[in-house]
């Protein structure tokens, strides 16, 4: 059986990331003896606990207002007192700095778009933060939790602006962070930004940024290192890292910040995609994903029945008494809560069982869909390439100079064609998995019991604390990938989607009582294909409402959009609307 150590109501299963801020373990809660559920949880380093964290508490109040919204963790939950934590509901990946202590480690190019996707997430969570009227104050590669699936998540937004607060006396920590706060006094935003700055900077060269005084020449001199690539870092790259970092023009605003994001990730020649990341992590840490699915596995199976009596005798020894004494209450308690709460311990632990099945089923089939999600990546390349071989084999077997060339090039056109043909095959196979996995882990997740205690949703007005998962910054407008077009891309044939068979109760407060609704923005190319999904506004959750926008989208049949009469690749935004849940 696997070692577990109890921290409160929770158990400690693994260490997953280790920074001086502190450590961030999985662990889970048990019901009557079972595996209830996974988090992850945040325990802070000796230098911070030594200072007290007395203000931890207040973290509660703003994770209650980022409910809901994207890039953050969720369900939080703060334990404060002498050894304070956070937890969290559990997400599979790694910290942002793993990923760059591994990628120099293992020498796999992190390509100039992964370096925007994380980008694009970070940035999409700082501006909501901002947009609710708070700061994050801490921003680091250790703040940064990337997902298996390829998300990015600020874990530390809820309590980072007060831990903070105690940089003037956590000499290690603010030593750890020196190279992403600016040397000079700026203001909450100004030093946000300024750390995506320092970030993207390391994300590109997997250096960290240096002193004030050389960052001018760093910059100046700066390769795509992270890629492999000797070329400098692109000038649309290179000016908004300027501005970032207070050498150009600092951004006036969050809108004014989030206007040139949108020029560098959506105008220029970069698609950043989940689907990239995902592929990306799954290579860098293949064999932790794989240690860490078996480990969560065989919790879910695992008696934790001997953790309970330990914690109950270790409660015993606390509170003092005399074995006689313990003995007598202990009879007299022990039959009042036979009485009380048999019955309903009976209850529990049945649903505990087939609650640790139906969640067992449904992380083996989140890693059939990550393998399924990851082949699919390479198919789609794959068939780009096919068609790119195929357009060339094609003049070829024209524009041939000899006799013998034309003919051999016809040749190896037909196999062009057979493979890409194939490739299309394989593709529509992979895109049906997905369908068929994703509507199994529904069927699970609606048959996962309910906690008898939770409590029914208040009839009035959802509070302003738990607002709608919408991006408090404007929505991306659709663009073109590189210039202006004469007409947009359009739909040909807009393939109908099937909204998810979700229970009003299954879902979040903000969600009861509204249409479910995904906006996506799909980049088509010049022969009408759906290439990348980026899903600008969705439902958080395992609900299935964002797999089936972007299965439909997928399954569209499209008109390019046209430059001087010739088609062009492009993007454009679609909207989904979900009819209420029962």
């Amino acid at each position: 059986m696997a070692t577990y150590t109890r921290l409160g109501s929770y158990l400690l299963a693994t260490e997953l990331a280790a920074d001086a801020l502190g450590r961030v373990s999985r662990g889970l809660t048990v019901t009557g003896g079972r595996f209830e559920r996974h988090h992850l949880i945040r325990t802070f380093s000796d230098e911070l606990t030594d200072l007290g964290l007395p203000r931890l508490a207040e973290a509660a109040a703003l994770a209650d207002l980022l409910a809901g919204s994207r890039g953050y963790g969720a369900n939080y939950h703060v334990e404060p007192g002498r050894n304070p934590f956070v937890v969290c509901d559990h997400i599979p990946g790694r910290s942002l700095a793993q990923v760059l202590a591994k990628t120099l480690e293992e020498q796999i190019p992190l390509g100039v778009e992964h370096a925007l996707s994380v980008l694009q997430g970070m940035a999409q969570a700082v501006l909501q933060l901002h947009g609710k009227g708070a700061r994050h104050g801490l921003l680091s590669p250790h703040s940064v939790w990337l997902s298996f699936e390829g998300s990015t998540h600020l874990l530390d937004a809820p309590f980072a602006a007060l831990v903070e607060g105690l940089l003037p006396k956590a000499r290690l920590l603010a030593a750890e962070l020196a190279p992403y706060r600016p040397a000079a006094a700026a203001g909450p935003l100004q030093q946000d930004l300024y750390a995506l700055g320092a970030i993207l900077f390391e994300l590109l060269t997997l250096d960290k940024l240096p002193g004030a005084g050389a960052i001018p020449e760093a910059l100046a001199g700066a390769t795509l290192k992270a890629a492999q690539e000797e070329g400098p870092i692109p000038p649309e790259v290179h000016t908004l890292l300027e501005r970032l970092l207070l050498l150009g023009e600092p951004f006036a605003s969050a809108q004014a910040f989030n206007v040139e994001l949108e020029k560098v990730l959506y105008e220029g020649e970069y698609s950043p995609t989940t689907f990239n990341m995902a592929f990306f992590m799954h290579t860098l840490f293949r064999e932790e994903a794989e240690t860490d699915a078996q480990a969560m596995k065989a919790d879910q199976g695992a008696d934790f029945t001997p953790f309970l009596a330990a914690a109950t005798g270790s409660a015993r020894v606390l509170e003092g008494g005399s074995p006689n004494s313990l003995l007598k209450y202990g009879i007299l308690g022990g039959g009042l809560v036979a009485v009380v709460i048999g019955g309903l311990l009976l209850s529990n632990m049945a649903n505990a069982r087939r609650n640790a099945d139906l969640q067992a089923k449904i992380v083996a089939l989140d890693r059939e869909n990550a393998q399924n999600n990851a082949r699919l990546l390479d198919l789609t390349r794959a068939q780009e390439e096919a068609k790119l071989k195929e357009a060339q084999l094609t003049k070829a077997a024209t524009e041939g100079r000899t006799a013998e060339e034309r003919t051999r090039a016809k040749k190896e056109l037909e196999e062009a064609r057979r493979k890409t043909e194939e490739l299309a095959r394989q593709r529509e196979e992979a895109l049906k998995k997905r369908q068929e996995i994703t509507e199994k882990t529904q069927t699970i997740a609606q048959a996962i019991p309910q906690p008898a205690k939770e409590p029914a949703p208040a009839p009035q007005a959802q509070p302003a604390a738990a607002p709608a998962p919408a991006p408090a910054a404007p929505a991306p407008q659709p663009r073109a990938a590189a210039e202006p077009v004469e007409t947009e891309a359009a739909f040909i044939r807009q393939a109908p989607v099937s909204a998810p068979r979700v229970q009003k109760r299954m879902l979040p407060p903000a969600l009861r009582n509204g249409k479910p609704r995904v906006s996506l923005k799909v980049q088509v190319d010049e022969q009408g294909r759906p290439l990348r999904i980026i899903i600008t506004g969705g439902v958080d959750g395992a609900f299935g409402y964002n797999e089936a926008a972007q299965n439909a989208a997928m399954a569209s049949t499209f008109a390019p959009a046209t430059k001087n009469g010739r088609p062009v690749k492009s993007w454009m935004t679609i909207d989904y609307e979900f009819p209420i849940p029962n």
